[in-house]
């Protein structure tokens, strides 16, 4: 049995941010947890150096931010992407707008979590306007629902 499933024009904005841009953020942090894990040394299958490795080796400190900061990502991603393709079913060019923006403060965000100056890495929170983004996608999914209600 087929099945046709017809997508509003421009809805490949979608499918770039979904299924382009997130997987490559996802795969570009993993690859900064495995470059920083080395000089932390912390040897696998140990996701994460242990409180005191941390607080006597700032690259330990380094790499579990890092790891966190994927970790985090990787907790959000799958919701993010299956709202990001059924909003883009009804409004693509938002969606794919507050994707791109949702991509854009994920990066902020990591960068803020590795590389920032606030204690307990709250350097993390400039990039915090990613909820505001999935929140927006989420509020277009609601419309979605009820347009097909």
């Amino acid at each position: 049995m087929a099945y046709t499933l017809t997508v509003p024009d421009k809805y490949g904005y979608v499918v770039l941010v979904a299924l382009g841009l997130a997987p490559v953020l996802a795969f570009s942090q993993g690859i900064l947890v495995g470059l920083y894990r080395k000089p932390a040394r912390v040897p696998y299958p140990n996701p994460y150096a242990t409180a005191q490795e941390a607080k006597e080796n700032p690259a330990a400190y380094k790499f579990n931010c890092a790891q966190r900061a994927h970790g985090n990502l990787l907790e959000n991603m799958p919701q993010a992407i299956a709202s990001m393709l059924f909003a883009g079913l009804g409004y693509p060019v938002a969606t794919a707008a507050l994707g791109a923006g949702w991509i854009f403060f994920r990066i902020v965000y990591a960068y803020g979590y590795i590389e920032g100056s606030k204690a307990g890495g709250r350097s993390r929170l400039n990039g915090s306007g990613f909820w505001v983004m999935q929140a927006l996608i989420w509020g277009l999914c609601v419309s979605m629902g009820l347009k097909m209600l």
